[in-house]
Parts: structure tokens; sequence; C-alpha cells
């Protein structure tokens, strides 16, 4: 069981060093992919058909909002709110990048949150490089930040 343990441990510090120095010594767009959580923080990445969402209580229609950013498999970056009572879900904000390709996002080591193509090449970004904050998540009125930076406004 000891064992085990230590072939755990010393396995997660390996990929830690590896994702570390990766990202300190300037490595390309890739990294490693995002758990389906509510945020991203830097270095992470969203892959197609992947997402981070927020879901909160509103009082006004006695039930649940749902906010989602999902990296669509259409190569599009699109945040979506749904009524999980009524069922109804409606777009809020989309990068415009739907040309087909497998693109992936990656909110990267500088600040700055970009769409790749499978090609690496950035085709939006959301111009943040170098501000503050840590995390692209999504606020209770659905505004979407990257650091302290909204790219979206309230849906």
């Amino acid at each position: 069981m000891l064992t085990k343990l230590r072939r755990a441990a010393t396995g997660a510090l390996a990929v830690t060093a590896l994702v570390t120095g990766g990202l300190l010594a300037g490595a390309g767009p890739a990294s490693a992919a995002h758990g389906y959580g509510d945020r991203l923080y830097r270095g992470e990445s969203l892959s197609p058909g992947e997402s981070i969402s927020r879901m909160d209580w509103n009082p006004y229609i006695n039930g649940y909002i749902q906010y989602k950013l999902v990296m669509q498999t259409d190569g599009n970056l699109v945040q979506y709110k749904s009524d999980v009572r009524y069922g109804f879900t409606k777009v809020c904000w989309a990068s415009g990048t739907n040309n087909g390709a497998q693109n992936y996002a990656i909110y990267q080591g500088d600040g700055n949150f970009v769409v790749y193509t499978p090609w690496n090449q950035a085709v939006w970004a959301s111009n943040t490089m170098g501000l503050a904050g840590e995390t692209v998540d999504i606020n209770r009125s659905g505004v979407t930040y990257v650091g302290h930076t909204p790219i979206s406004g309230a849906c």
C-alpha cells in the first residue's frame, strides 16, 4: 500500500514538474486538458466538447440558472444560459470561431485566453496578456471573466 502511494506521489510530482517546466520554458499552446469544473486556471485548456459551468439559485424564477462556457466541436467557444426549471437555453456570447476545425481554448500563463486551431494558429484572443487575475470563470450574473477583465456582458 505504501509503495502504491509513493508511486502515485512520484508520478504526480513528475507531471507537475513537466507541466510547470513547459510553461516556464515558453512551451506552445498545448496544455493539460481541463476536467469540467467551474473555472480554468492559467495553463489549463478546453478541448472540443469540454466546458466550465456555474449553477446558481435564482429566487426570481424559483429555480436554478446554469451558465456554461463550451469549446464546441465546430470550433466556436460559446457561453450558454440554461433555465433548469423551464428547460430553455440561450446563447449569451460566442467567439465567432466556428470554422469547422477542432479548435481548443487555453488560458495561457501570460494571462491571455486564446482559441487556437489544431495547427496552433490563434483565431481569437481575450487580449488580457499581463493583466491581473488567475482564473477564467463566470459570475452570478453570467459575465465571463478572464482574470479581472470581463469578456462578455451579463446574460
